[in-house]
């Protein structure tokens, strides 16, 4: 595929069908992310892909810890500031605002997904040292946009959900994960459902004015 296709095709998927995904297309996938730079070659990611009856496992707890109101406790939280400087800020204020206008009473649809889990039927769990830098979070966020972008171009749809990561000690028990890595961030792998309503709910954020972002100084 085009690159400027696949890199346009990076969209979130909200609902995946039961559609069982090729376990050595994961590992490829992942095996090619292996390349992406990191700090001195330092490599700090781990991934763990969970599918079948520990995935379903690891849905049904999680969602019991929805509905009996567990606050998310992600492992992230520990390691870095929450409190957002005033651009950003700004920024998720503005999104926010307009994802509520734009959801009206369909917000219900995205939040009945989003508990469970998106139906995905394939999640890779990314994660790394908790000793780590804040480098290595950088690292991360390179390694898993290689896994999305090398996903598409494979076929599949894509989730990366925060929500996904929210109760880290129920996924360490169900990936396996040992105590001294962070769990990161998640990314659901699978085919849309495309019966499905909140699919159907095609929501694309503004970007900042690019004058915003990018000085020339020469």
């Amino acid at each position: 595929m085009d690159f400027e296709e696949v890199f346009n095709k990076e969209r979130v998927t909200r609902k995946f069908t039961n559609r069982r995904v090729n376990e050595k297309l994961i590992a490829k996938i992942v095996e090619k992310a292996q390349q992406s730079p990191s700090l001195l070659n330092s490599q700090p990611w781990r991934a763990y892909t969970l599918m079948g009856e520990p995935l379903e496992e690891l849905k049904k707890a999680s969602k019991e810890n929805i509905e009996a109101g567990v606050k998310a406790n992600e492992d992230f939280a520990s390691m870095l500031s929450l409190n957002w400087d005033t651009f950003p800020s700004q920024n998720m204020a503005t999104m926010g605002a307009s994802q509520t206008y734009f959801f009206r009473n369909k917000l219900n649809l995205f939040t009945k997904a989003n508990n469970e889990m998106f139906n995905a039927p394939a999640i890779v769990f990314l994660t790394i040292p908790k000793t780590s830098p804040a480098w290595s979070v950088f690292d991360l966020g390179i390694f898993a946009q290689s896994i999305m972008l090398l996903a598409i171009d494979n076929g599949l749809s894509i989730m990366p959900a925060h929500s996904l990561v929210s109760y880290p000690d129920l996924v360490r028990k169900y990936a396996r994960i040992p105590e001294g890595e962070m769990v990161g961030m998640a990314i659901g792998l699978g085919y849309p459902d495309k019966s499905a309503e909140v699919n159907d709910l095609k929501y694309v954020p503004d970007r900042v004015p690019f004058e915003k972002i990018y000085k020339l100084t020469k």
